[in-house]
């Protein structure tokens, strides 16, 4: 009986481990997402202001020889 509680003990001290690893993966991927995201929006928002700048097709005049 001994020996079963102490097998237990040590699949439950190895599953610990793993689940440890597994929660610093977790935050390193969150991070990276928090990350992705803010430069996504940068992106959105370098998009708006360059799309703002360009005037619509039809206020465009046509080259010089058209």
């Amino acid at each position: 009986m001994d020996e079963r509680l102490q097998e237990v003990e040590i699949k439950l001290m190895d599953l610990e481990m793993v689940i440890e690893q597994l929660n610093q993966v977790i935050i390193q991927h969150e991070s990276a997402i928090d990350s992705l995201t803010r430069q996504v929006d940068l992106y959105k928002q370098q998009i708006e202001n360059a799309t703002s700048v360009v005037a619509p097709q039809s206020e465009e005049t046509p080259p010089p020889h058209y």
